[in-house]
């Protein structure tokens, strides 16, 4: 099972049970840049959006 948690005003947790099969990790994050790309009034496409992830990733992992 995979969970997001709000736990700020900016902040989020992710959380996903042990034994989570991969392809369910991955068809997870799917849906969450199908919402992201609707949701969104800035009209961002697939690149903006993993552009974004890897900055946001590695800023917080370096």
């Amino acid at each position: 099972m995979i969970t997001i948690e709000t736990k700020e005003t900016d902040g989020a947790e992710l959380k996903i049970s042990k034994g989570t099969p991969h392809i369910t990790i991955l068809l997870g994050i799917e849906m969450l840049i199908e919402s992201l790309i609707q949701d969104s009034s800035a009209n961002l496409n697939i690149d903006d959006i993993l552009f974004d992830l890897k900055r946001i990733y590695e800023r917080d992992n370096k």
